[in-house]
């Protein structure tokens, strides 16, 4: 788990760095320290995926926390923001930015274990893909996953905003790694998001973003199927 932390006060990123280590108690959590707003925006538009969490002082030099947070939520609105400030009278600026959370400082542990227990619970509702590509942990919102194409024995996993990343993986061993409600394999190379399906003409499938890709005429009627549950659970 990667979760990142901005303050230009070196005691206080220190100081929030062991509670967070406190809560977690893990030592696969990795704390990404940053001093200015500007320093973690360039980070999220290089790794849109590679954090789980975002802490934002609002009173910072320079990109204060607020412009920062509209940064972050341009790249990946999925990201949860916990806004942070000793004046608590910027508190309803947070919902301009749409943050998860505000907490004043200094921040104390029962309302930080609290904010973290909070964002647990909205993980366990909207739920994430943990993958590896070009050497990175990425944590994919399931939502944004248009489909899975193969290629011997790597995968392109592609999102909505254009985004793609290669994977080494085999396209059954991903597929028992997703909701079977949510995802289906239409073809011997492709598994797609239920959610974004806009039509299907009998043997082929369009997805939101204009896609169109092959359906093999043993799965067509069991998408059929597939897709009707999908639509009743969930929309």
């Amino acid at each position: 788990m990667r979760i990142a932390v901005c303050d230009d006060e070196p005691l206080f990123l220190e100081m929030l760095r062991e509670k967070l280590e406190r809560y977690y108690r893990s030592l696969d959590l990795r704390i990404d320290a940053f001093s200015s707003g500007e320093a973690l925006v360039r980070a999220v538009e290089r790794e849109p995926f590679c954090w789980s969490l975002v802490f934002l002082d609002i009173e910072m030099p320079g990109m204060d926390g607020l412009e920062a947070a509209r940064a972050v939520r341009d790249v990946n609105d999925a990201i949860p923001v916990i806004l942070l400030t000793s004046h608590t009278e910027y508190a309803m600026k947070g919902y301009e930015v749409e943050a998860f959370r505000f907490l004043a400082k200094p921040v104390e542990e029962s309302s930080l274990f609290g904010a973290l227990r909070a964002v647990e619970e909205r993980e366990r509702r909207n739920r994430r893909i943990q993958v590896k590509a070009d050497g990175r942990e990425l944590f994919i919102p399931l939502g944004e996953i248009l489909y899975f194409r193969s290629e011997n024995v790597y995968l392109t996993l592609y999102m909505t905003g254009g985004r793609h990343c290669l994977l080494r993986k085999k396209l059954k061993e991903q597929a028992e790694g997703l909701p079977p409600l949510d995802f289906f394999q239409i073809h011997r190379s492709y598994l797609v998001g239920l959610r974004h399906v806009s039509a299907f003409d009998g043997r082929e499938v369009t997805l939101s973003d204009g896609t169109r890709l092959p359906v093999s005429r043993g799965k067509r009627a069991a998408f059929v199927q597939a897709l009707s549950r999908y639509i009743s659970e969930k929309e």
